[in-house]
């Protein structure tokens, strides 16, 4: 058992629980609602967790897996990613935040060893962010943040 992979697998667990809870205070309508997507968030986080733990507890420690400093980097860069996204969605909009998170996310997971390739990160970011956005305000009539794009939805 890798304890590091236990408590990481426990926390995205009770993260799970705790933003269920959250979820659930949410305002109910009937059908597609506001709490929808965060209750399948919050089960998807909980089931993920529990598989993370039942890994870890099943595995032994292996030499393939990244190096305990350089898995503390990207994890820390993660989690100021994650920080930023946050802070960055009310000014920026889910858009412009969403590409943004996600082209710099898949920086810091490329390998050290390779060379990112740029322009398919970006394209992807973009694609990506929009395909949600859209989503999200078209397909489930909820609405996210739009930034300094909200002129040209309207």
């Amino acid at each position: 058992m890798r304890l590091k992979d236990m408590i990481v697998g426990a926390a995205m667990t009770g993260a799970g629980i705790a933003y269920l809870r959250m979820a659930g205070n949410l305002p109910e309508r009937e059908g597609v609602d506001a709490a929808t997507v965060p209750g399948m968030l919050a089960w998807m986080m909980i089931a993920l967790g529990l598989i993370e733990m039942v890994g870890a507890w099943r595995r032994e420690s292996s030499s393939a897996t990244r190096t305990g400093r350089e898995g503390v980097v990207t994890v820390g860069l993660t989690l100021l990613l994650i920080a930023g996204f946050i802070a960055a969605l009310r000014p920026l909009g889910f858009p412009l935040a969403t590409a943004l998170y996600l082209f710099l996310q898949f920086l810091v997971l490329t390998p050290r060893e390779t060379r990112p390739p740029v322009p398919l990160y970006a394209g992807l970011a973009v694609a990506s962010a929009a395909v949600i956005f859209m989503t999200f305000r078209f397909g489930f009539d909820l609405l996210l943040p739009a930034g300094p794009l909200v002129a040209w939805l309207n």
